[in-house]
């Protein structure tokens, strides 16, 4: 806008130079008015460069910072147009918007293994702040604050845990970090949204250790797993075992009772028999069972018996 105002100024002057010129009965007419009309022009122009001056737009996600005389004045203004003083003022834009701020860090763990490490900070400026944040650190504000603050944050929290815990609680871990790192970056008027660690890196010794570790703690948990599936097969073979052992029980009471009601029944009938049983009817079943080819006959004296023999035919 100040190139409009420049602009316009001298539109006026060779204006009024034509003007000037071409005063009085000699100078040309047409000359004049044309001095007149192109110091109204420079005018005009003059009047559009103030009101252009007077106006400003904010991007979204910004924040402008007025600066008079080189000088910050304190006044942010927001999103869209805004007004300042024309000429006097100029504004710097500020992005207040989330960013990523990704850096390599080299610490030592309390066990003295080094310890290397990339923290991924997510970011954004204070919108209050901008202001001061461009008076006292400029536009590399990101680079002078948070570079030195995250090196000492990890090499603080690094030293607090041993190399393998870090690992182990790489969560625990993620968490210090994060608030150390947002109280450091807030003094700043710099709001941290979130703290990533995306690896940690350890000496070839330190992880061949660890693989070792790991590998026995793997062998021990196997040899643990096969104990355990021993144990279940034989308390299965066992819980196998005890359950024929309680069927052939089971059966052999089973065959038990059958044959003791079996004899129970035979006695009971034979009592039953043995009553009907007279001597007569013994002799007769034994002559009716006689075959006929039977010829002699011995029968033991005092058997009781007083057989009626049928004649036999010469």
């Amino acid at each position: 806008m100040t190139g409009l105002l420049v602009l316009g100024i001298v539109v006026i002057i060779i204006g009024l130079y034509i003007a000037e010129t071409n005063k009085g009965s000699r100078g040309d007419p047409r000359s004049r008015l044309g001095g007149k009309v192109a110091s109204a022009v420079g005018a005009l122009i003059i009047v559009l460069s103030i009101i252009a001056g007077s106006f400003t737009a904010v991007p979204a996600g910004h924040r402008g910072v007025i600066i008079r005389f080189n000088a910050v004045t304190g006044t942010v203004l927001n999103e869209g147009l805004q007004t300042k003083l024309p000429f006097l003022d100029s504004v710097v834009m500020l992005d207040v918007r989330t960013d990523k701020y990704e850096v390599g860090a080299a610490a030592a763990s309390r066990d003295l293994q080094d310890v290397r490490t990339t923290i991924a900070l997510n970011w954004r400026l204070d919108p209050a702040r901008t202001a001061e944040i461009y008076r006292t650190l400029g536009m590399e504000y990101i680079g002078r604050i948070a570079a030195p603050a995250v090196q000492e944050v990890v090499k603080q929290v690094t030293a607090r845990h041993r190399a393998e815990d870090l690992i182990v609680n790489r969560e625990v871990v993620r968490n210090q970090i994060a608030e150390e790192l947002s109280v450091r970056l807030l003094e700043r008027g710099i709001i941290t949204e979130a703290v990533s660690i995306t690896e940690f890196q350890f000496n070839q010794t330190f992880v061949a250790a660890i693989e070792a570790k790991v590998a026995a703690e793997q062998a021990v948990l196997q040899a643990q797993f096969t104990l355990e599936q021993v144990k279940v097969e034989a308390q299965q073979r066992e819980e196998k075992e005890r359950g024929e052992a309680r069927a052939r029980i089971a059966k052999a009471e089973g065959e038990a009772e059958y044959i003791r009601v079996v004899t129970d029944a035979q006695v009971a009938a034979n009592n039953a028999v043995a009553g009907s049983l007279s001597p007569e009817v013994l002799q007769y079943i034994l002559l009716d069972r006689l075959g006929d080819d039977i010829k002699l006959m011995v029968i033991p004296a005092g058997q009781g018996l007083d057989l009626v023999l049928p004649e036999l035919k010469p």
